[in-house]
């Protein structure tokens, strides 16, 4: 499984937004960009997606920008990566149709790699990866 850039640059924002978290200030798009190197337009992109799941908030004006919507601890990265990947399934036919269903030898195989993945990417939080504690 290779995840995307959104994926990437939207766990990057994630890390930077639960820095700032403690102090409470948002945290504009410009900063967001400089830190990762990334486009303010594809930012805002990946940042529409989070706020979308709730992850992040808004602020609008001068001032305005982004901040968590809730602490580093409750927020894991599962949660992160599923806002901003179309879906995190290993191969496509394990929530669709597909001819092969009760004669795939590794139709569980699949189903209990992804059900794993899923589990362990909910046990890191967002605070775990801010301090490199994984």
């Amino acid at each position: 499984m290779k995840m995307s850039s959104k994926a990437r640059y939207g766990l990057y924002v994630a890390v930077e937004l639960a820095k700032s978290y403690d102090s409470g200030d948002v945290v504009n798009v410009s900063s967001l960009s400089q830190y990762t190197g990334v486009s303010e337009k594809y930012l805002e992109h990946i940042i529409a997606l989070m706020k979308k799941s709730d992850i992040v908030l808004s602020t609008r004006g001068a001032n305005g920008g982004y901040k968590l919507s809730d602490s580093p601890d409750n927020i894991t990265v599962g949660q992160i990566l599923r806002a901003v990947e179309d879906n995190l399934e290993i191969v496509d036919c394990l929530h669709s149709e597909c001819a092969q269903r009760g004669k795939c030898v590794a139709h569980n195989f699949w189903s209990k790699l992804y059900e794993n993945i899923n589990s362990y990417l909910d046990t890191i939080t967002l605070k775990q990866l801010a301090e490199d504690k994984i």
